[in-house]
């Protein structure tokens, strides 16, 4: 139905006779009120004539949107509500035999509010999707950032772990192993190792550090037992490993080798520290023994002391001479 102009969500009630012509329009002073007295089918584009003609047929035919069985006669009328939206006007068909004006007033009045309430219904709905489209905006990005706290505590998290665990294992003076993972090594490789594999344990202590320390200052001494570690680290690629006990004394676990090579490379070892320190050698005792020798720490007791005795016999002599 074409819109009357200026006309805005307006409720209107057109009443029909049985010629579909139009008898009255509530309220009398809408902008429909020039319609009064035409035909139903006038106020649809030409276009549109057919459809509305076939409309009103399956009015008569069907009574199409009644609930009671009536037909179209002199006494009976059809009754047209609506509203306007926008650019278009939307009716709904009512029959009613009661034809009188207050009658028809409480109708349209009644349809006003139910349109006004579902207009009303719509805002509600419309406003509450719109709440509810920025609440999960909202949550969606607190959910982000909540996301990011998390992955960036995780890597603080496996940082920390690493460091953690790289000080349970570590010096932290000279970076080589340090006494307490010495004895966890010896348990996870050595006690519960399935072949009997030939192993040295060497006994290592630095000759008059404390005279160094004296002389000059605890700085010179840390550096070194870093410099003795860093060449231990050298020689032993692949072939042992150094653990620092404590002070000026470490332990070299070496694999595979026998003791005459392993008095061979303690050798290069004391002479390279030598050479580049010029002021301290080394003092050690070495120890060879098999896996199926050495089943617990009792065991590995006794080899610790017959390397310490080696070794503070080694270190006696270079004390003579």
């Amino acid at each position: 139905m074409t819109k009357p102009v200026n006309e805005n969500k307006k409720d209107f009630l057109i009443v029909l006779d049985d010629k579909n012509d139009i008898q009255f329009i509530f309220p009398k002073n809408s902008s429909f009120s020039p319609y009064v007295n035409r035909s139903i089918e006038t106020l649809f584009d030409h276009a549109c004539i057919e459809t509305v003609q076939k409309f009103m047929q399956d009015l008569r035919v069907n009574h199409f949107m009644s609930n009671c069985e009536m037909t179209l006669n002199d006494s009976t009328r059809a009754f047209f509500s609506g509203y306007s939206e926008e650019s278009s006007a939307f009716i709904m068909v009512l029959f009613e035999q009661l034809s009188e004006p207050e009658v028809l007033k409480k109708m349209i009045v009644l349809n006003s509010q139910q349109v006004n309430e579902i207009r009303a219904l719509n805002k509600i709905v419309s406003l509450q999707d719109d709440q509810s489209l920025e609440q999960i905006s909202r949550l969606n990005n607190e959910l982000l950032n909540s996301r990011r706290t998390i992955e960036k505590q995780n890597a603080e998290l496996v940082k920390y772990n690493r460091l953690l665990k790289k000080m349970a294992v570590e010096d932290s003076l000279t970076g080589c192993y340090n006494r307490r993972y010495f004895y966890d090594y010896m348990r996870d490789h050595v006690f519960a190792s399935q072949q009997d594999e030939t192993h040295c344990l060497i006994m290592i202590d630095f000759n008059h550090f404390k005279s160094i320390n004296d002389q000059f200052g605890h700085d010179a001494g840390d550096r070194l037992l870093i410099q003795f570690v860093k060449i231990a680290k050298a020689i032993l690629t692949d072939i042992g490993e150094v653990f620092r006990l404590g002070g000026d004394e470490f332990i070299i676990l070496t694999n595979h080798i026998h003791v005459e090579d392993a008095r061979i490379m303690m050798e290069k070892l004391n002479n390279q520290f030598k050479e580049d320190s010029m002021i301290a050698t080394l003092a050690y005792g070495i120890v060879q023994f098999k896996t199926s020798d050495i089943n617990h720490e009792f065991d590995l007791t006794n080899i610790l002391k017959t390397t310490d005795d080696l070794m503070y016999e080694h270190k006696k002599l270079s004390h003579k001479k």
